[in-house]
């Protein structure tokens, strides 16, 4: 009888213990308020002509069970017109993640689906499959959702939106510091996250905001990382934020890596973490998203007068990821090829006001050879059809891509001639803008003085103080980006401020001035 009792509690121990490990309590609460068993929602990704990446988690009674949950999709409202479905089996190994890849769908066709279990369905969330032809194309492109620093207004306005083919999300999905004492929302938990209960519990919190659920409901995401899905500032071997006091680094990446797969939607090889990977939209658009990150990048350069700043040896990318890169654009016969990217592309001064941060060495200018060689594939090709989508900075550019901005026999602001490209960096969703971080007078000021000096000739468009996402439109005419400026992140509103586009004109000249 000892015996027995003393099994009981051991197991009742450890299955205690495994819940803990998944969601912090205070999460697990949130989770339980809703009365679903399903309060995280459906999400949906990484659409191919034929097939797309089905998510959610199930949430049941006792964190230690495993639950079988079922699945159908149908191309109307009332699931009634069933294509495709099954079982699944979710484990507390995974957070109780369910993820399948649905295959034999019809391309450009908007579908539903739902998961249920034998008490409970979750939400009907709406997807669409990727084109085969020549059609236009319409991404809302988002980053940089700090939940404790503002409302999810830009998520909330993405999700009414009925004229989009997907969202591209380029990094910094959740952050890593603890609740701050500008903190409009405090963090779950409350401190730096370190452990996989801390990293599942930040994006469970992110996912129970209200926006982001319907986001994600009705479109489907296609994502990458930056750095705060680690820890700022990351590369291969560390990050800024990773002390030597937090355990060890590589741990850390793991956990980080294993969160992101549980939470985002994506199409994953077998037995891979790596995240980069490319798209096709038919003949119109191919899109490769890259991981600037993890993956290889080198320590950054602490000044940019550091002469290593220029040398070839030194990547962002990674060896191998890079060959996939450079291999992939150059074979590309995509109308459009868009480079779906973490941190600014083009060279930028930001001036001797800035010191030794004169450019920013956690960017592509602490980078060059990397940044050479994909250079080196565009201007080679006859056809000038880049588009660099980048999030990151918290503010909004529109950028001619020109190998170098300060050499006017090569690059001609008024006509175009130089140009190979267009980069468009996406404001963000709720982290601090420039005025935020340095007072509404410095963000104004900032304007046209990085506009005015003569190495930013290339500079079209910058706005440091309003938050929001970007409209990416692409034709067979031109690739249009439209600015959408939500009017505040201090409370829930979905109303928005003007908005601003610019067009790069395919096999054009540089960045032109287009009506909203």
């Amino acid at each position: 009888m000892r015996f027995l009792l003393t099994l009981v509690l051991s197991l009742a121990l450890l299955a205690s213990a495994q819940a803990q490990n998944i969601f912090h309590p205070d999460i697990i609460k949130l989770a339980r308020a809703t009365e679903s068993l399903f309060p995280f929602g459906v999400a949906s990704g990484d659409p191919e002509p034929n097939s797309v990446v089905l998510w959610s988690k199930v949430f049941p009674a006792v964190l230690t069970d495993t639950v079988k949950v079922q699945w159908v999709i149908a191309t109307d409202t009332t699931l009634k017109n069933v294509v495709g479905g099954g079982e699944l089996v979710a484990e507390s190994t995974s957070a109780f993640t369910v993820q399948v890849n649905q295959q034999g769908l019809q391309p450009s066709t908007t579908y539903f689906y739902c998961f249920f279990t034998d008490t409970d369905s979750s939400a009907i969330g709406r997807t669409k499959t990727a084109s085969v032809n020549n059609e236009n194309l319409s991404f809302a492109v988002a980053s940089c959702a700090n939940y404790q620093m503002g409302y999810f207004n830009a998520y909330g306005h993405i999700a009414k939106r009925n004229d989009i083919d997907a969202v591209i999300f380029l990094g910094d999905y959740i952050y890593q510091y603890g609740t701050r004492t500008t903190a409009l929302r405090p963090h779950i938990p409350n401190t730096e996250i370190l452990s996989l209960e801390d990293y599942r519990s930040r994006y469970a919190q992110n996912r129970l905001d209200s926006n982001l659920l319907e986001a994600h409901r009705l479109h489907p995401f296609i994502t990458i990382w930056d750095d705060h899905e680690f820890a700022n500032n990351s590369y291969s071997n560390g990050a800024q934020n990773h002390q030597s006091d937090e355990d060890d680094w590589e741990k850390r990446k793991a956990i980080g890596r294993k969160a992101f797969f549980e939470w985002i939607p994506i199409r994953r090889q077998p037995n891979t973490t790596k995240l980069y990977r490319s798209l096709r939209y038919g003949n119109m658009a191919e899109l490769f998203m890259i991981d600037g990150r993890v993956e290889g990048r080198n320590t950054p350069l602490a000044d940019f007068t550091d002469s290593l700043r220029f040398d070839t040896a030194r990547t962002m990318l990674g060896a191998t990821q890079r060959k996939w890169l450079l291999d992939g654009m150059a074979k590309s016969d995509a109308h459009w090829r868009v480079l779906v990217n973490d941190v600014m592309f083009a060279p930028m001064d930001l001036g001797k006001i800035a010191g030794d941060r004169r450019y920013n060495m956690d960017a592509w200018d602490g980078y060059e050879g990397d940044r050479g060689r994909i250079l080196d594939i565009v201007e080679q090709d006859t056809v000038r059809n880049l588009v660099v989508i980048t999030g990151d900075i918290h503010t909004s550019w529109g950028i001619d891509i020109v190998r170098n901005p300060m050499d006017r026999k090569t690059y001609n602001r008024k006509t175009g001639k130089g140009v190979v490209g267009a980069e468009f960096v996406t404001p963000s969703i709720s982290s601090p803008n420039l005025d935020e971080m340095r007072g509404k007078l410095t963000a104004k000021l900032a304007v046209p003085y990085l506009k005015g000096l003569r190495s930013n000739r290339h500079l079209h468009f910058l706005n440091t103080m309003d938050h929001g996402y970007t409209l990416l439109e692409l034709t067979e005419e031109e690739a249009k980006c439209t600015w959408v400026f939500m009017r505040t992140v201090k409370k829930p509103s979905l109303k928005t401020k003007p908005f601003r586009s610019l067009a790069f004109p395919h096999n054009g000249g540089g960045l032109e001035t287009r009506k909203p």
